[in-house]
């Protein structure tokens, strides 16, 4: 496993904005995205946004990444990193 790059993507959410980070990684055969919120692991995503794995451990705060009209901006972040 190799980590590729780092970006930091701000949003806009009921808490006011909010700073996560996607960390880009290659396990050679797949570039997967994972998304990290103050340092907590949120999930992975694909190349082509599909959903890999989701923390559901994670804080009801920092769940509300999981809702569609939230995950489209990573995964358009994502589609722009490609």
């Amino acid at each position: 496993m190799e980590d590729l790059t780092t970006e930091t993507v701000k949003t806009q959410g009921a808490n006011g904005q909010e700073e996560y980070l996607i960390k880009e990684k290659d396990y050679g055969d797949l570039i997967v995205y994972d998304i990290y919120h103050k340092d907590h692991y949120l999930l992975t995503l694909s190349k082509d946004g599909s959903i890999l794995f989701m923390n559901f451990d994670a804080d009801d705060s920092e769940r509300e990444i999981f809702q569609l009209s939230h995950l489209n901006q990573f995964i358009d972040r994502i589609k722009d990193l490609s």
